[in-house]
């Protein structure tokens, strides 16, 4: 019983540290400040 809460517990600090590691270099990857710009509308349809 206890070496499952261990394998559970031990599985999610993986899984966060690699979470954390990830977010970190995608967080400076996707900058989203412009994000709320918007193009023109277009004057021709295609």
């Amino acid at each position: 019983m206890t070496i499952g809460i261990i394998t559970v517990v031990g599985f999610m600090i993986i899984i966060a540290i690699t979470g954390q590691f990830v977010m970190h270099f995608l967080g400076r990857a996707l900058v989203s400040h412009d994000a709320e710009v918007i193009d023109p509308k277009p004057d021709t349809k295609y």
